[in-house]
């Protein structure tokens, strides 16, 4: 018992490896439509149904993303209130938020495209910047 409390003092929790988000993707849908915001460090990949636009992610993009998640807890997203539901009869896209990391998918709440959970807000914002200047700015 001794020997562990030493170990547990002299290498604390810091030596628990932690958790890192690898990418972060949005998704809207409805009848006939589908649109994908998936971006990672690198890449932005835009996915309009069939067609594909790949575009780079700078450091201070990458930065501001993750920076949005130091209130949100990843265990939490899928748990969100769903402010409105016009999805449910085509009144919005059905939208989800979909976050990777070096441990674990974390799925969002679906929730009506134009209205978001308060939490996600700063996040979507900051994923939709990444298309200012881009031919897909108008999509998301």
């Amino acid at each position: 018992m001794h020997k562990l409390l030493i170990f547990i003092l002299m290498f604390g929790t810091n030596s628990l490896p932690t958790e890192t988000i690898k990418s972060v993707e949005l998704s809207y849908r409805t009848r006939g439509i589908q649109q994908f915001l998936h971006i990672t460090r690198d890449s932005v990949e835009v996915k309009i149904n069939d067609k594909i636009s790949h575009y780079k992610t700078t450091k201070t993009q990458w930065h501001n993303i993750l920076k949005t998640f130091q209130k949100v807890r990843l265990s939490s997203v899928s748990t969100l209130k769903r402010p409105s539901s016009k999805s449910s009869y085509d009144g919005a896209f059905m939208a989800q938020l979909m976050v990777v990391t070096n441990r674990k998918e974390y799925n969002s709440v679906s929730f009506d495209h134009d209205t978001p959970p308060a939490e996600l807000v700063k996040i979507i914002d900051a994923m939709k910047s990444t298309l200012v200047g881009t031919e897909s700015k108008d999509v998301f």
